[in-house]
């Protein structure tokens, strides 16, 4: 034989090894194609994730028309061979919703009416024993398991649904047939980019992180007494508890421009910093339950009815999904020194919250169904005689911004009080690749202290238009979503 036979046959034989182990794998494509159109009276987000603008401020609150593709999505699930007497599968998600915090992305509106942003949503693979799980990759966390199916995504996110995905390794051992145990070592969360000293520009500067996170999760899930709906398959009784850790150094900061509470309003602008560097414990417990109401025993969904909740409480919970940077911590003044405000010092504190929301559904028939949901966040324990916070001239909550300054709306840094959201859905899908939405939502964002109202543009705000003072927002929303399922 040949030198160039020899050549040959070996180039072929080293092709022959990936394509020997591409024919053992199995690759399914999947995921939808998504269209949103939603009018807003006032600047919501499209998916409904950032709080309502100060009511008072008119720059902000008018109608708001938008049309959007971004939450289109598709999915690629590989089968692979067997390991060790596992199954191996992986599975890789993306859509078009890359904005916002890179730990807990934010579809916001940067890509409305333009060029949208390819987003790695999962990407993980599994080894899969009888009753053991092995997940290696960037997955859910314990707290996403029950998202309320409403028409924008990311239902309720900060309203008691958080939206987490994280790098991760996780165990998950069933038991007893109908409970399930699993634990998960994952990548801290920040709510602000590392390292970041100018605490004039964020709340949250200078966060880091020497632990991981860490969350655990035990389960039940049986057939009691019949089935109803879940995301249009049946499903029974089912109840989980999850929990969650995390510590987050907060380096000391530069001195930076800050504001404490008035009587009614932010006021008393003066400088000041964190004095020493900080180690905080981000923790959070959750429940949740789905609850079929009036059940079917066959695949038959017509006239059946669903309850679903879910209720969490814990601390700086910006770091599972369930807080926006403003609401994950503040400053705790602890006085002065030399005797001037130019010297203040201040501890930082994680903000306390309670979150929850119920779903009920009903199935008109197979095709026809009626969601509706109420969610809230509420913040308590919040030292109000020693709050104080960083901000950023005139986008920030105080009543003093420099001449020009117009938004005296909800700034980057203005922590709320209670968040709740309502929605009712009505749904349609005439077949399994075809589903189509129509929602009314109402949201509202209650504040810690009021703020002086909007003069207009280029208008001096100092103490602004008093009769105008509020320490709130609402939105309201019409929106309708069509799904093409592949």
């Amino acid at each position: 034989m040949n030198k160039k036979a020899i050549f040959i046959l070996t180039i072929l034989a080293v092709l022959a090894v990936p394509m020997v182990a591409m024919a053992q794998a199995e690759f399914t494509l999947g995921g939808y194609v998504k269209m949103e159109t939603s009018w807003d009276s006032t600047q919501m987000n499209k998916n409904m994730t950032t709080p309502v603008f100060r009511n008072n401020d008119r720059d902000f609150h008018h109608g708001r028309l938008k049309f959007t593709a971004n939450s289109t999505r598709f999915n690629l699930t590989i089968k692979g061979p067997k390991l060790w007497g596992a199954t191996t599968t992986g599975f890789i998600e993306v859509d078009f919703d890359g904005q916002g915090n890179t730990n807990f992305p934010n579809a916001g509106d940067t890509a409305i009416g333009g060029t949208a942003a390819f987003r790695m949503r999962h990407a993980m693979f599994r080894l899969n024993w009888p009753e053991t799980e092995l997940l290696l990759g960037q997955y859910w966390g314990y707290f996403s398991s029950f998202t309320p199916e409403t028409a924008q995504d990311s239902g309720n996110q900060f309203t008691g649904s958080p939206t987490q995905r994280l790098p991760q390794i996780r165990l998950t051992q069933k038991f007893l047939g109908t409970y399930t145990a699993s634990m998960l070592v994952g990548a801290p969360s920040l709510t602000n980019a590392l390292d970041t000293l100018n605490a004039a520009t964020n709340p949250n500067a200078g966060e880091s992180s020497e632990s991981p996170q860490v969350q655990a999760m035990l389960s039940y899930e049986a057939d009691l007494y019949g089935k109803a709906a879940f995301y249009g398959r049946p499903r029974g009784f089912a109840a989980q508890i999850s929990g969650g850790w995390q510590r987050t150094r907060f380096r000391s900061g530069t001195s930076a421009t800050l504001s404490t509470w008035g009587q009614d309003h932010y006021s008393a602008l003066f400088t000041g910093r964190q004095k020493d560097q900080q180690n905080l414990n981000h923790w959070i417990i959750q429940g949740s339950m789905f609850v079929p109401v009036i059940p079917t025993y066959s695949a038959n969904l017509a006239g059946t009815a669903s309850l679903s909740t879910q209720w969490a409480v814990g601390a700086g919970l910006g770091a599972f999904g369930e807080a926006v940077a403003a609401d994950n911590s503040f400053l705790h003044l602890k006085g002065f020194t030399g005797g001037t405000v130019n010297t203040a010092v201040y501890d930082r504190e994680l903000q306390k919250r309670y979150t929850g929301f119920i779903q009920g559904q009903y199935y008109f028939t197979n095709e026809w169904f009626l969601n509706t949901v109420w969610g809230m966040s509420k913040a308590f324990g919040v030292p109000s005689n020693k709050f104080m916070n960083a901000v950023t001239g005139p986008a920030g909550m105080s009543d003093f911004a420099t001449a020009g300054g117009v938004n005296l709306a909800t700034g980057a840094n203005d922590m709320s009080k209670f968040w709740q959201q309502y929605s009712a859905t009505l749904w349609y899908r005439p077949i399994q690749a075809l589903k189509f939405g129509l929602q009314y939502s109402y949201a509202r964002t209650e504040f810690f202290q009021r703020t002086a109202g909007n003069a207009g543009v280029g208008a001096s705000t100092g103490a602004g238009n008093t009769s105008r003072i509020t320490d709130f927002g609402q939105d309201h929303r019409v929106m309708f979503a069509g799904f093409f399922y592949f």
